[in-house]
């Protein structure tokens, strides 16, 4: 339901990256197959990858944990997502690893990095934006 969220709010920032000439570039843990679904129902318009292994996210430092994923936050979260017409659809990948959205570049410096301390801790893409038009 949360990767569904931060999609959907990408797409809404996305002629604003292009504008920016930066690209857009996904890793889920689930299959290359849910990863074509995915983009194909929530028309992605990005790159999209999968490491079910998780070793992208354990390089990025991201958290993982049954109580980040079903915690009270999150279950609040989920609730405020609900209500904006999001909905869980079949679990793929880890359900218990948290996510995060980078800015990389020029090269290799990170210029914005942000860890979901639980599921649903999504970035602010007003942040994101900020770091790619400083």
């Amino acid at each position: 339901m949360f990767a569904r969220q931060q999609v959907a709010a990408l797409m809404k920032i996305k002629p604003r990256l292009d504008s920016l000439s930066t690209g857009l570039v996904a890793v889920g843990s689930g299959s290359p197959d849910s990863a074509r679904s995915f983009v194909a129902e929530f028309q992605f318009n990005g790159e999209m990858y999968v490491d079910p292994t998780l070793a992208a996210y354990r390089a990025f430092k991201l958290k993982r944990g049954l109580f980040k994923t079903l915690g009270p936050t999150s279950f609040l979260k989920g609730v405020g997502a609900m209500k904006k017409g999001f909905r869980q659809g079949s679990p793929e990948g880890d359900l218990w690893q948290q996510g995060g959205l980078f800015v990389i570049g020029p090269g290799e410096h990170i210029t914005f990095a942000h860890r979901d301390r639980f599921a649903g801790d999504n970035a602010d893409l007003e942040q994101v934006l900020e770091s790619l038009e400083s």
